[in-house]
């Protein structure tokens, strides 16, 4: 009798366990959130489970709710997906928050609601954590073309993006290439053309970009001349003119003579003209010339505070962006 009662007392003890992961139709078993601590506008979510009881294989309808001890600017928002499910199957929570949101403990709960019962679930934990505002730096435009030759140039688009309502100071966010690889005697140097002045600025929400530039070192035009090659018949108007005072004094057969020696020398003045006609250009290489190869690029920026860019989602210190440069066209 005594193992019989307390085997009847365990029982009891049991059940409300039981009943508490669902209803007589079906059963909620969310996983903890992942991750279970965020940054704010961090982004965490629960695989939900959703379990038959008694072959029941009905719709539940799906909802989540976020609550806190304490008043909480721009709480986080929670959604389901899908919002309803055929038991059994799974769903997923996803809880979102922005960049304001107040950073404090957090508590979630799951509800079901099938036909004719509805359970929710024991709250899950989620902490958004107090981070210091900052800001990172992403290429929005590789640099074009990709491909240069010695002497020349190309061009990209570099975006500083504002992180937890990060704001400029009144100095702004200066861009530079950290590093280059690989090293050379004469590198390619880049630079950046901020649109308002000597550096970026930002707002706590709003991005701003620069162009960058990467020049490289090359051949460079000294001089060219040309001679006009109309100058070229000067040189025939003296000998058409004694070809026509010989005409003149002589008689007719000699005149004919005379006229085809006329001939003879103003198809020499059309043959002249390329001669006469002359250019010449010469390159010099004061700095010489940027070796053949694919560079790389790592791009930072720092404010007039000393903070610099850096991303929570990478151990980079910043992007990076190539250029291929050859060997410069030879000159003629």
């Amino acid at each position: 009798m005594c193992l019989l009662a307390a085997s009847l007392v365990l029982a009891s003890a049991l059940i409300p366990a039981a009943a508490a992961q669902g209803t007589s139709e079906f059963t909620l078993e969310p996983s903890s959130f992942s991750p279970d601590a965020v940054a704010p506008s961090g982004v965490s979510s629960s695989l939900i489970q959703i379990g038959s009881v008694n072959g029941f294989s009905g719709t539940v309808q799906l909802s989540c709710s976020v609550t806190s001890q304490q008043a909480a600017t721009d709480p986080p928002v929670c959604t389901m997906s899908p919002a309803s499910v055929t038991a059994p199957g799974n769903a997923t929570a996803t809880v979102t928050t922005q960049s304001t949101t107040s950073t404090q403990p957090y508590s979630i709960t799951i509800t079901g609601t099938g036909p004719a019962t509805t359970y929710t679930t024991p709250s899950l934990p989620l902490t958004v954590l107090a981070v210091t505002p900052q800001f990172t730096i992403s290429v929005t435009s590789s640099v074009t073309p990709t491909s240069v030759p010695a002497g020349t140039g190309a061009e990209g688009v570099v975006t500083v993006n504002p992180v937890y309502g990060y704001v400029t100071p009144p100095g702004g966010i200066t861009l530079a290439c950290a590093s280059m690889t690989p090293l050379v005697t004469i590198a390619p140097v880049c630079s950046f053309t901020y649109p308002n002045g000597t550096s970026l600025h930002v707002n706590g929400t709003t991005p701003s970009s620069a162009t960058l530039t990467i020049s490289t070192f090359g051949p460079i035009t000294t001089g060219a001349h040309k001679v006009r090659a109309v100058s070229g018949l000067w040189f025939c108007l003296p000998l058409l003119g004694l070809v026509g005072l010989g005409a003149a004094a002589s008689g007719r057969r000699a005149r004919r003579a005379w006229g085809v020696l006329g001939l003879f020398v103003i198809c020499g003045a059309f043959i002249l003209i390329p001669a006469c006609g002359s250019s010449n250009t010469s390159t010099t290489t004061p700095n010489g010339i940027t070796p053949a190869n694919t560079y790389t690029f790592t791009i930072v920026g720092v404010d007039s505070n000393g903070v610099s860019s850096s991303n929570i989602s990478t151990s980079t210190s910043g992007p990076t962006v190539s250029l291929a440069v050859t060997a410069p066209p030879k000159t003629p």
